[in-house]
């Protein structure tokens, strides 16, 4: 037999909780063929416990004020003891370190790694059953330097259900190109990159004449007040504007002609992945996470992480040759869906999980 439980404490629903959603049915796939269960552990009271209250089988939720305290160290033993896994699975920090408190000594620990800021284990007590689960290649590589065993470093990218709706890029006539970008409002995001950029392809730059355009950007945060003053400051809120989350990312995305996603650091990107998904020709930072997903000038584009005017360059020439943006679409669409699908997720995951538990 064999059980997992499988851990996420986030309050929102971004794209860690995301994978965690991706994941869990792959779990309990994988441990019902092994006579046991997967069993997914959320915060109480967080938007996926709300999410999925109606999910069957249903989700376990615990209290998370912080990793130390009574009662949440309380609601996590009782959980362990309820569960009695063989391998824990944590996605973030907050649960990794909870779990490891009370943790069965016999338990195998795993942690999902979604960004370069994560906790090595190097106590003796931990160190010899603590795997990393790793969203992008980079984030392998960093485990690797910071000491990890090359056998409990493992790569599994992100993937996404193929879209029920599909992007027409410069389809519609009579109308101005519209950009579309999404994600948390945060200064990582870059968005206050993108609206430099705006002001640029509107203010006829490097001989491109003055760009019509249309820009809505899907998302919250902290940042909104900030992102409203720079639209203002730049004249931009005829064109620009900050349309808060959505529910259905791909429906909004699916409405662009081009993709933009200036960000400055990120894992293995959703967003980015469901653009190309829905045939979006997008226009990425080359930093790490996106370089895996994008070969320039093939399904994508890339331009300097911080630099607004080279990606004012790059939506100003997808513009101006929407036969060849609208190939880069295709080109991105058909490597998702035969790469980073369902499918290949479970057949990724599955692998990891035999290695892991020593079954390879």
């Amino acid at each position: 037999m064999t059980a997992i439980l499988h851990a996420m404490l986030g309050k929102g629903l971004g794209g860690l909780e995301q994978v965690f959603l991706d994941y869990q049915p792959i779990l309990e796939a994988y441990a019902a063929t092994r006579g046991g269960a997967a069993t997914g552990l959320v915060r109480a009271g967080g938007q996926v416990a709300v999410q999925q209250a109606g999910r069957v089988p249903p989700l376990a939720t615990m209290p998370a004020f912080t990793d130390w305290d009574p009662l949440t160290l309380g609601a996590a033993r009782a959980i362990v003891r309820t569960t009695a896994p063989d391998l824990i699975l944590s996605h973030g920090q907050r649960p990794a370190r909870l779990l490891a408190r009370v943790a069965p000594p016999g338990a195998l620990l795993a942690v999902c790694v979604h960004k370069p800021a994560f906790d090595v284990e190097t106590t003796r007590t931990h160190f010899g059953r603590t795997h990393y689960v790793c969203v992008g290649q980079h984030l392998a590589e960093l485990a690797a330097a910071r000491g990890v065993p090359a056998e409990r470093v493992h790569f599994v990218p992100n993937a996404v259900k193929p879209p029920t709706v599909l992007a027409t890029p410069f389809s519609r006539t009579g109308l101005p190109p519209r950009i579309v970008a999404a994600g948390r409002l945060h200064p990582k995001k870059g968005f206050d990159v993108l609206v430099a950029a705006l002001a640029l392809l509107r203010d006829g730059w490097e001989g491109f004449g003055g760009q019509a355009f249309d820009c809505e950007i899907a998302g919250e945060g902290d940042e909104r007040g900030r992102l409203e003053g720079l639209i203002a400051q730049h004249g931009l809120q005829d064109r620009v504007r900050l349309a808060g989350w959505r529910d259905d990312v791909p429906a909004f995305l699916a409405t662009g002609d081009v993709f933009a996603f200036p960000s400055y650091q990120e894992g293995f990107p959703l967003v980015l992945l469901e653009a190309m998904a829905v045939g979006l020709p997008v226009v990425s930072s080359a930093i790490a996470g996106p370089v895996e997903l994008i070969a320039d000038g093939v399904d994508g584009a890339l331009v300097p992480p911080g630099d607004p005017a080279a990606l004012a360059r790059a939506l100003a020439g997808l513009v101006a040759t929407p036969q060849k943006a609208v190939a880069l679409g295709v080109a991105a669409r058909a490597k998702v869906l035969a790469e980073y699908g369902p499918a290949s997720l479970q057949r990724r995951l599955d692998a990891v999980l035999d290695r892991m538990l020593g079954r390879a």
